[in-house]
């Protein structure tokens, strides 16, 4: 038996996951499948990254700031890089497009994005 959710594996008798608190099944669920992310821009100011965390959040989109814990240690060495899935990539584009981001100091890498 198999939670379908975690994928642990149990014994004959056992018919819910201790940890998942759901049913198990006869089969083991299917590997993940990964998943690509892609680089949509970069930025050292913390303020960029609020800013769109906040609209991303919003959007349900699935993103992560690459370098930005390292760039809260040690700033203006290497920026954080906004990174999003590749199925989601477009929508992003379009949520950022008409933000004017360049008081706050964004360094554009997607030619997509238009710097301000």
């Amino acid at each position: 038996m198999w939670c379908p959710f975690c994928g642990a594996e149990y014994v004959p008798g056992i018919r819910e996951c201790p940890d998942c608190r759901t049913g198990l099944v006869d089969a083991p669920p299917p590997p993940p499948v990964p998943v690509e992310f892609e680089e949509i821009l970069e930025t050292f100011n913390q303020g960029d990254i609020a800013l769109i965390k906040s609209i991303l959040d919003d959007a349900a989109i699935e993103y992560f700031f690459q370098g930005e814990i390292f760039n809260l240690v040690d700033p203006l060495i290497q920026p954080a890089r906004l990174r999003v899935r590749k199925d989601q990539a477009g929508e992003v584009r379009q949520l950022l497009k008409d933000l004017n981001v360049s008081f706050l100091g964004v360094s554009v890498r997607d030619e997509e994005i238009p710097p301000a």
